[in-house]
């Protein structure tokens, strides 16, 4: 980052709650539940009383408990422990080596490619300057510009870096200390948020923030080294047989290409193929596989050997159950695929099929109702998960997934079309561009799903031939792809645009972060600054994304108490009054966690429910989940089977959270112990993935 001076004296909000017993923290002003927290800055330390020097020094960023505040010769003091339970009180620290931080939420930025850079302000008058200015876009530029050109400006304490920084590789902390909504002048509405940034030691210091290393070389140098693979991922059902051949004989050509350009070191393919399971068992050794990995990009050595793995590819002998087939299943057999993310810098996984997505909602004739008063039973995937989870999946992977849905005949006599335009379009919103790499290929015709894999593929390689010589891909916010596919898919001429400017897209924003990951690049050392959460050039588009800090105890029992809520979930829905009963279990544990997981617990949550204190922990949360959204009055409202729906959602939240606590490398040490299974390590959860 272009850090600038920064003279702002970190304070922390003063809850006069009175002293606590030595067993219970500080409760927050007008709270019965919550607790007052702070974090550590770098170089606090705990003193045996107030008002004394030395100390032993507290690891920097620990969360810690308020038990009691004093104020000595004009400075006030904090008593602090590591937990809820009085267990383990460390001493006394001065205030101002602290920030309070009453909730588990934090922020990480997006990847910029495609938007402005983030300004942090100085404080709320200046990033308000820009907001009242006529142009509030112009205005950020000309900020952006000014200061990213070696300038100053009094009213920035500092920009974002050029390239990406990744939470997971370099982490970093954004704690959100105040919130306001606000308009500009134009009426645009606004969320203002100020928060802390806090950067781990270790990730200090190795480079200037937004410079690189010395000895790595220019941009231009360090973009000769990148590489890229795409994966196509297949239906290989019964109706795909010629679309099979036609993926066949394009990526044929593109070995052909990259052989010819000398690219075959830089450049690789590969195809995952999936069915899905049947209810049939004798029908399922005839389909033989629900994903299968045909070609992995690290293994295929030229055209002819990917040929020679691909040989046994063809379309299944007998048709599947559903129209509806699992194609979650191929594209997660495509992420998981061992060694890529160390080999390939751009990974792309591109999906082809006909049909919608087999994902736990109805899968019934349209016009279906419910039996009896009750949901339709629905068929999931094998993997348990919707299109927004395996979304989550790539994004933690750094993945691009782009969807061609061939829009054939038989899919619209079958009322297939919108069903799976919903669920793809959620699939193939790329995190990293926040667009849709969704391409409808109207009625399912070979030649233009053969134009289109021309175009996505042809432009991954021109790309990596621009590399090689030391380019980026040129990309800029002017650039952007239209939001929406054409609204006539027939519209070569506009698909094929739509196409070419999502991939310099996703291609701009994976150089982003292969450079960012390259110089190290960190976020800056302790400050306070005011944000706008969405980009001033572009209000659709986010700077951050809310994450929630869970360590492995409290991520378990998220997981625990879901599940207990979803098993009750029938015997709720079946009740009297069920429907009121079981939005306010669930929604006292989305808002117990989201303010302090450490508070709940399996005892917790119906605790807070009989004593109605719910509204304890909804007031004054800045940004809610999807049941925090949710009205009561709404909820009781819809139908059994959007309910049902509902909670099958859940099911696919609880998986999710058995993969973050399975993931190797996503816990943060943000203790310091230099031992990432420790009890204190952290997942950063997105908050839309909290229930």
């Amino acid at each position: 980052m272009h850090s600038l001076r920064v003279g702002i004296l970190l304070g922390c909000l003063a809850f006069l709650c009175g002293t606590a017993g030595a067993g219970t923290p500080l409760l927050l002003a007008g709270s019965t539940v919550l607790y007052q927290r702070v974090l550590t800055q770098p170089g606090a330390a705990a003193r045996a009383t107030p008002g004394t020097a030395g100390g032993r020094l507290i690891t920097a960023l620990s969360r810690l408990y308020v038990y009691e505040r004093e104020d000595l010769a004009g400075q006030a003091w904090l008593r602090v422990g590591t937990d809820a339970a009085g267990r383990n009180l460390l001493g006394w620290v001065p205030a101002r080596d602290t920030l309070a931080w009453n909730q588990q939420l934090t922020l990480a930025l997006t990847n910029p490619a495609g938007r402005e850079r983030l300004i942090l302000f100085r404080d709320w008058d200046a990033l308000r300057s820009v907001l009242d200015a006529a142009s509030p876009p112009a205005a950020g530029r000309a900020l952006v510009q000014g200061i990213a050109a070696g300038g100053t400006d009094r009213r920035a304490v500092a920009l974002e870096p050029e390239t990406y920084v990744n939470l997971y590789e370099r982490f970093y902390l954004l704690p959100i200390l105040e919130i306001k909504d606000y308009s500009t002048a134009a009426g645009n509405p606004v969320r203002a948020v100020k928060v802390a940034s806090v950067t781990l030691p270790e990730a200090r210091g190795r480079t200037a923030p937004g410079s690189a290393l010395a000895d790595q070389g220019s941009a231009a140098e360090q973009l000769q080294s990148f590489k890229a693979a795409i994966v196509f991922v297949v239906d290989s059902s019964l109706s795909m047989g010629p679309y099979i051949d036609e993926t066949r004989v394009a990526i044929t050509h593109f070995y052909e290409r990259i052989r010819t350009a000398g690219l075959l070191d830089k450049v690789a393919f590969g195809l995952v193929a999936f069915r899905a399971e049947s209810a049939n068992e004798a029908t399922n050794e005839q389909l033989e596989y629900v994903a299968q990995v045909f070609a992995a990009p690290t293994q295929v050595l030229n055209g002819e050997d990917f040929l020679t793995r691909i040989a046994g590819l063809r379309e299944a002998p007998v048709a599947t159950d559903y129209f509806d087939e699992d194609p979650y299943a191929g594209v997660l057999a495509a992420l998981e695929q061992p060694d890529w993310k160390d080999r390939f810098d751009a990974r792309h996984i591109v999906l082809i099929t006909d049909a919608g997505a087999l994902d736990g909602t109805v899968n019934a004739p349209a016009g279906t109702v419910p039996v009896n008063n009750r949901a339709v039973p629905a068929v999931d995937s094998s993997t348990g998960l919707n299109a927004a989870a395996v979304q989550r999946e790539a994004q933690r992977a750094g993945v691009a997934l782009a969807v061609m849905h061939l829009q054939t005949p038989a899919a619209r006599q079958a009322g297939n079309l919108a069903r799976a335009t919903a669920q793809y379009k959620d699939l193939a919103r790329n995190a990293m561009t926040q667009q849709e790499a969704y391409f409808p290929i109207a009625d399912g015709t070979r030649d233009r799903l053969r134009a289109a894999l021309d175009t996505y593929a042809g432009d991954v390689i021109a790309q990596i031939e621009r590399s090689t010589r030391g380019a980026a891909t040129p990309f800029g916010p002017a650039a952007r792809a239209p939001a929406e596919a054409p609204a006539d898919a027939a519209d070569d001429a506009d698909q094929r645009a739509r196409i070419q400017a999502i991939v310099a897209s996703l291609g701009h924003a994976m150089q982003l972060a292969y450079l960012g990951e390259r110089r190290q690049t960190a976020a800056p050392e302790v400050f306070e600054a005011w944000i706008s959460d969405t980009d001033l050039a572009d209000p659709g588009l986010r700077t951050v994304e809310v994450r929630v800090l869970m360590t492995r105890d409290q991520l378990s029992d998220l997981r625990d108490l879901v599940a207990q809520v979803i098993d009750t979930a029938q015997t709720d829905l079946d009740g009297a009054n069920s429907t009121a009963a079981f939005y306010d279990r669930l929604a006292s544990i989305a808002a117990t966690f989201e303010r302090d997981p450490e508070a709940t617990g399996r005892r917790r949550a119906p605790e807070l429910a009989q004593r109605d204190l719910l509204l304890d922990y909804l007031a004054g949360l800045p940004y809610k989940s999807d049941v925090l959204d949710l009205k009561k009055s709404d909820w009781t409202s819809w139908g059994l089977q959007r309910q049902a729906d509902f909670v099958d959602r859940l099911r696919k939240k609880v998986l999710l959270y058995s993969r973050y606590y399975a993931d190797t490398f996503g816990w943060v040490d943000i203790a310091q112990t230099d031992n990432p299974r420790n009890r204190e390590a952290v997942y950063p959860i997105p908050l839309k993935d909290l229930p």
